[in-house]
């Protein structure tokens, strides 16, 4: 999948959303159900989720990210200077074994060879431990992190169904910030890095405008969107059209 882009660069950090953590945390919630387990949370940015581990579910958790001005930017807070550390996802500089849990929160999308993080991710994991992995979802008909267009040179986020066609084709009209997969792609991807899938999710829109480019005409109807894609998050087909697909792997044993 890797050499289908052609441009992709490791994405800069953003701050996550409210409500965007909220969900994300309720599937972490129901799997991490054993305080103390430690979990790295690789291209964890500033480390906002580390707190919420810790806190809320007493998991022993850090944090490992590629930039190196977002660590310097966290110096400042004693707790997150402790749990944050700058590194490779590709070369990860722990022992075999020594994690119980990792999360990659739409980051493999970024990284240079995701196959080379999958497989560290998995070499750094104990028998059994589990990874999170929230990743663009395909279906969804726009791709949320805008394409260059060449014609222009302009960055456009609402051009529709752009990531359903084939990236050869689409190159040949735009540079992509990121890979966007398949459902059936990411699936053969953790299942070949060593993953056993044990539940998949899908996750519609927040609509808290991360962009910056929001049409305006969201404000009034924010309240209806909303309810509207929380309301199909639940829905039997329709939900798979989700703007971010989850899936929970499991290191196997036999590998």
């Amino acid at each position: 999948m890797s050499a289908t882009y052609k441009n992709i660069q490791i994405g800069a950090f953003k701050k996550p959303l409210p409500l965007t953590t909220k969900k994300r945390m309720a599937i972490l919630s129901r799997h991490l159900t054993r305080p103390g387990e430690r979990f790295l949370d690789c291209g964890c940015g500033a480390g906002n989720y580390l707190p919420l581990l810790c806190e809320r579910l007493g998991i022993n958790a850090f944090g490992i990210e590629h930039e190196q001005a977002v660590v310097d930017s966290i110096q400042s807070d004693l707790f997150l200077k402790a749990r944050v550390s700058q590194g490779d996802l590709q070369m990860l500089n722990y022992a075999d074994h020594e994690w119980d849990h990792a999360m990659l929160n739409e980051v493999l999308e970024h990284v240079a060879d995701e196959r080379k993080v999958l497989c560290e991710i998995r070499r750094i994991l104990k028998p059994g431990g589990l990874l999170f992995v929230f990743s663009p979802n395909r279906w969804f008909p726009f791709e949320t992190h805008g394409v260059n267009l060449k014609l222009t040179g302009s960055r456009t986020y609402w051009l529709p169904f752009v990531p359903y066609l084939p990236v050869k084709l689409g190159e040949l009209f735009y540079d992509s910030w990121a890979r966007n997969y398949w459902q059936g792609q990411m699936k053969k991807l953790l299942e070949d890095a060593g993953f056993a899938i044990v539940k998949r999710d899908y996750l519609w829109p927040t609509f808290e405008n991360r962009s910056g480019r929001q049409p305006r005409f969201f404000s009034i109807l924010l309240p209806t969107i909303r309810f509207i894609s929380n309301a199909a998050e639940k829905i039997f087909f329709v939900r798979k059209f989700g703007v971010s697909q989850v899936f929970v792997c499991q290191k196997i044993l036999s590998r």
